[in-house]
C-alpha cells in the first residue's frame, strides 16, 4: 500500500488549492503542481494508493488544537520539542504574512498518524476514479478530477475524527516507551567525532 499526503480532488465542491504563487491555478494542491507528470503517474498506475488529501489535512492544521492536546500529556523530548515547534509557528503566522500558511505542514503529520492509527480515527475512505492534469498550462497542472475512464482507483480519506486524531498524536509523542534515549544521542555524537579510521578498506559509511 501507497499513502500519498497531497493533491485536491476537484469534483462538485468549490474548495481551493495552495498554489499561492500561481493564483490563476486555484484547483491545484502545491506538490502535485510541482512535478504533475509524475503524480500523474504514481496516481494513475496499478499501485493499491491510499490519497490523503487538501480537504483532509485542512481540518486539522490547527496549532492550537494540537497544542492543547499535548499540554493535556505527560512531557517527553519528543513532546517537548513538537510544542515548542508548533508554538514558534503559531506565533510566526500571527505576525509575518511570510507564514500564513505554514499551519498546512500539519497535513504532513496527519499522513504519518493515519499510516499507523488511520483505523482508529473513525475514517471514511471513498474510492475514486481520478485523473491528474500535466503538461497543460501552469493554471491547470496539477489538478485532480474526477476520470470515469480512468482504469484505477485510489481510496481518498474523506472524513474521519478531528478530536481523536490530536489526542493520538499527543499520546504518541509522549509515549517514553517510544522516546530515544539520550545517552545513545551522546554515543553517536562520539562515533560522528572519531577521526577516520584510513585502515579500513574504502566503502560508503551508512549510520
Amino acid at each position: 500500500r501507497v499513502y500519498v499526503v497531497g493533491g485536491l480532488i476537484r469534483h462538485e465542491g468549490h474548495e481551493k488549492g495552495n498554489v499561492f504563487t500561481v493564483p490563476t491555478n486555484r484547483y491545484a494542491e502545491f506538490n502535485m503542481f510541482l512535478d504533475p507528470l509524475a503524480a500523474k503517474t504514481v496516481l494513475e498506475s496499478n499501485l493499491n494508493i491510499t490519497l490523503i488529501p487538501l480537504t483532509a489535512q485542512r481540518k486539522v492544521a490547527s496549532f492550537g488544537s494540537v497544542l492543547e492536546a499535548l499540554k493535556q500529556t505527560q512531557q517527553t523530548p519528543e513532546s517537548k520539542f513538537a510544542q515548542e515547534l508548533f508554538s514558534l509557528l503559531k506565533e510566526l503566522q500571527s505576525r509575518e504574512k511570510l507564514y500564513h500558511h505554514v499551519d498546512i505542514f500539519l497535513g504532513e503529520v496527519l499522513g504519518a498518524v493515519y499510516m499507523v492509527q488511520g483505523s482508529d480515527l473513525k475514517s471514511t475512505v471513498m474510492p475514486k476514479r481520478i485523473s491528474v492534469v500535466a503538461n497543460t498550462t501552469r493554471s491547470a497542472d496539477g489538478q485532480i478530477v474526477i476520470s470515469n475512464q480512468s482504469s484505477n482507483l485510489v481510496h481518498a480519506l474523506s472524513d474521519f475524527d478531528g478530536d481523536i486524531y490530536y489526542n493520538r498524536l499527543a499520546n504518541s509523542l509522549a509515549n517514553k516507551k517510544q522516546s530515544a534515549i539520550v545517552a545513545n544521542f551522546e554515543e553517536q555524537k562520539a562515533i560522528w567525532s572519531r577521526p577516520p579510521d584510513n585502515s579500513e578498506p574504502k566503502h560508503t559509511k551508512f549510520l
